[in-house]
């Protein structure tokens, strides 16, 4: 090659580093700087209940009340020091109807062959294009018709995880957006109960392309609000279908492996997806048997959670979850904990020298259903470096 070529190419690659190097450290000063406001704020709060505490306590005391008031609260990750535990900057991108369909289909997707013959990640091609794919989507077109003006098209988000031998615990963190009311929804706000909402996916075995998409996976072109949504009247219609998934009004997502067959290409007409060619119970329960489910850890504005899992539908299966959510200084902070082996059916066993893929999604801004933020890809592993998050013991 041309010595004028190779010295361009590095002087390319030298330039992009210091860009991302610049990139990251200016990150880096702006989740200090809210930290620090963060910390601030809950010192505050943290001062007026001593006070508050301590004028009940002399109350007490002059009322001749020897009992005293007590106050106090738990916390998820108490034994956890999130100061020695590296945090992983996510970008979490908005989708639209990008479905699992959508990514496969070389008409919609040009990346559908690397992805499908090539063996190629979503992050191979992605990585770095998140800003300007959820831009794009999130400002309507072909993958959204129904936008939301102002809805930002990603979330910088930060991810840390821990262990401690028997439990995971996982903190996300990110700024809360302005409010962009939802043009099509009385109010404004998809879920008025819950500004935001926040779910992990673990990936089970079996699933196609599972280690490839990641929760993408789950996400089918006749879900809730997708294109070929196939509403009330037509899931009424199908009843044992509809009895055996629990469903009324809406699909819930669903992997592959659950149907027996799902239109991907959509020629001559065809409606994408497979909600109602459903394999039957016992088939679902070998699968499940068999580890092939998409773990789905969800929690709440209030602080409230969820453990199940996906695979015909979406299923809470009472596994043991504990979380907390908090909004202080402009910051929403969740953390939540499970065991790292559960043994509830549809919790992914998480052992020291397996990598796992992982995705997350955040419901931001009152949002609910397909209207979120989600990552791409991520790997995951206990005490291993070269997992994008590395889930350190302490």
């Amino acid at each position: 090659m041309p010595e004028e070529y190779l010295a361009s190419l590095k002087y390319i690659t030298e330039k992009e580093a210091e860009e991302e190097a610049a990139k990251k450290a200016a990150k880096k000063a702006e989740r200090e700087a809210v930290q620090a406001q963060i910390a601030s704020a809950v010192e505050a709060a943290r001062a007026e209940e001593r006070a508050k505490l301590e004028g009940q306590a002399g109350e007490a005391a002059a009322s001749g009340n020897a009992g005293g008031t007590a106050a106090g609260g738990g916390n998820v990750a108490s034994n956890i020091d999130w100061n020695a535990v590296a945090p992983v900057d996510m970008t979490l991108f908005y989708p639209g109807q990008a479905s699992f369909e959508w990514v496969q289909n070389g008409k919609t997707h040009g990346g559908a062959r690397p992805l499908t013959k090539g063996g190629d990640a979503c992050t191979t091609c992605h990585a770095k294009e998140l800003e300007t794919i959820g831009k794009k989507i999130a400002a309507g077109g072909e993958t959204e018709p129904t936008p939301i003006p102002g809805k930002p098209g990603t979330i910088d988000a930060t991810v840390q995880a821990a262990h401690d031998g028997e439990n995971l615990y996982v903190r996300l963190q990110w700024p809360e957006t302005a409010h962009s009311p939802a043009p099509f929804v009385e109010g404004g706000k998809m879920d008025p109960d819950n500004q935001v909402k926040v779910a992990m996916m673990i990936t089970g075995t079996g699933i196609e392309l599972g280690e490839q998409v990641g929760c993408w996976s789950s996400c089918h072109a006749d879900n809730t609000y997708m294109p070929f949504d196939p509403g009330a009247e037509a899931i009424a219609a199908n009843a044992d279908v509809a009895a055996q998934l629990e469903a009324k009004e809406t699909i819930t997502k669903y992997l592959t492996e659950s149907r027996t067959k799902v239109e991907v290409k959509g020629r001559r007409g065809k409606a994408q997806g497979g909600w109602d060619k459903l394999k039957s119970a016992e088939e679902i329960d070998q699968l499940l048997n068999d580890g092939t489910f998409l773990d789905l850890l969800r929690v709440y504005a209030d602080g409230t959670a969820s453990n199940g899992y996906l695979l015909d539908r979406r299923v809470e299966n009472g596994g043991e979850i504990a979380a907390e959510a908090s909004l202080s200084g402009g910051m929403w902070t969740v953390v939540f904990s499970r065991p790292l082996i559960s043994g509830a059916a549809g919790d992914v066993p998480l052992e020291p020298g397996k990598t796992y893929t992982v995705g997350f999604a955040i419901h931001d801004d009152y949002a609910a259903a397909r209207f979120h933020h989600v990552t791409l890809n991520t790997s995951l592993a206990l005490d291993d470096e070269t997992a994008q998050i590395d889930v350190v013991k302490q």
